[in-house]
């Protein structure tokens, strides 16, 4: 999954879990095991305020959000 989907609500959030999991081959991800992953899941959200700057988006990362979560799952598959 290389674009980033847009979600608004719950149970599009769900279909994107899903639909990562159904990628089924981690070897594609940057961070395959789950330690990994949670590690940069973490500096993703710590540098969550650069990646909203970057894609010049007005979303404030301490602000809780259907697209917040969805965006920090996508990038804890590659983010270093």
């Amino acid at each position: 999954m290389n674009e980033r989907i847009r979600i608004d609500s719950r149970q599009e959030l769900i279909a994107l879990i899903s639909r990562l999991l159904e990628e089924n081959d981690a070897a594609e991800w940057e961070n395959e095991t789950a330690h990994r992953f949670l590690e940069a899941l973490a500096a993703w959200l710590n540098d969550a305020d650069g990646f909203y700057r970057n894609i010049k988006e007005a979303r404030d990362p301490n602000e809780a959000s259907w697209q917040l979560f969805a965006d920090a799952l996508q990038a804890a598959t590659v983010y270093e």
